[in-house]
């Protein structure tokens, strides 16, 4: 499929490959082997960077998503979702086969745990060596395992062909989850004066990768949660974790779920913390929805505290719905919230 769209201005690029999001909520406890529970409540939707898409979206940015889907049914679905939430699609590409990408999240009280499967095609060799020289041979991942990985959160672009997007289209930002390979794709923004926004996810083997302290190295903000912070860095407590990640990434915010958010630049820090709601229903994706109010307030010019704010007014009415993007606010929201004392 041939990467054309007739936009070619956008605010923020999303990079990344969607997948279904299957929502058990309020389940009485954690599953015990052998035994049945039931959830009081149940939902369907597209999930992964699509979250942080539709939010962003729905805040009136223009957005365009890259990634790449197949010809099966939750492939479809996901199509139908991208375009309903007024994401550009153009850059979407399609295969003519099938590509499972299914992520099922039980929520217990405000934290939820994931069983997921993605099933994609081998990356063509020419798509591989993109993502980096050594991507199958560098840092902890093995051969075996570093294409599969690359498969699992990058669409399989090469780096002309990003290059002439570069060349064709204009964003202000770009937002993609971190990989040892993507230190070519960020000097091409980087030559653009594109803001590079980072999130994580938790993926063990790509975490303690050698080359991700370049790649921090090469990005504006950097937005891991608590645990994938603390992961990287073998701190303890998130504070000492940013510090550390702020050494290498010019900002630092790391999600810390009920008690906020923090922020770092250089040795200076700041928190916000968590906008008050009544209930808890699905936690799923509030960091993807954080992540799009934190982009939309700096995008705007506003100041890192408020920026914090914006994020965590997002991520905390994501959660009281299912799904990572039904409750996320639209722009007049936000600014009217942003301006109350909570």
């Amino acid at each position: 499929m041939s990467l054309a769209v007739e936009c070619n201005d956008f605010d923020v690029l999303v990079i990344g490959n969607p997948c279904v999001d299957l929502i058990f909520s309020g389940l009485p406890h954690w599953p015990a082997p052998g035994k049945e529970i039931y959830a009081t409540r149940f939902a369907i939707g597209a999930g992964a960077v699509f979250n942080t898409a539709a939010a962003l979206s729905r805040l009136g940015l223009r957005v365009a998503l890259l990634g790449e889907l197949g010809n099966d049914c939750l492939s479809r679905y996901l199509l139908e979702e991208i375009r309903r939430a007024g994401i550009c699609s153009d850059l979407v590409r399609q295969r003519e086969q099938r590509i499972a990408a299914l992520s099922v999240a039980l929520v217990h009280g405000d934290e939820r745990g994931f069983v997921s499967y993605v099933e994609r095609p081998a990356p063509s060799s020419s798509a591989a060596a993109s993502l980096s020289p050594s991507a199958a041979s560098a840092g902890s991942a093995s051969r075996e395992e570093a294409p599969a990985l690359a498969t699992e959160l990058l669409p399989p672009l090469s780096l002309p062909e990003l290059r002439a997007l570069l060349q064709r289209y204009r964003w202000r930002a770009v937002f993609l989850h971190l990989h040892p390979a993507l230190g070519p794709a960020l000097e091409l923004f980087a030559e653009q004066r594109i803001e590079v926004f980072l999130d994580t996810g938790w993926h063990p083997r790509l975490l303690g990768d050698q080359r991700v302290p370049e790649v921090l190295r090469r990005c504006t903000v950097f937005l891991p949660n608590r645990l994938e912070a603390e992961a990287l860095t073998g701190a303890r407590d998130p504070e000492t974790a940013a510090r550390q990640l702020a050494q290498l990434a010019p900002l630092v915010v790391i999600k810390l779920g009920a008690e906020g958010a923090l922020a770092c630049r250089g040795e200076q820090l700041w928190h916000c913390p968590a906008w008050p709601v009544s209930e808890v229903i699905d936690p799923t994706g509030a960091g993807d929805a954080f992540d799009a109010g934190f982009i939309y307030a700096l995008l705007h010019g506003y100041s890192l505290p408020e920026a914090l704010r914006c994020g965590t007014i997002c991520g905390s009415l994501a959660t009281t719905a299912l799904t990572g993007s039904a409750a996320v606010p639209d722009a007049a929201e936000l600014e009217r919230l942003r301006q109350r004392t909570p």
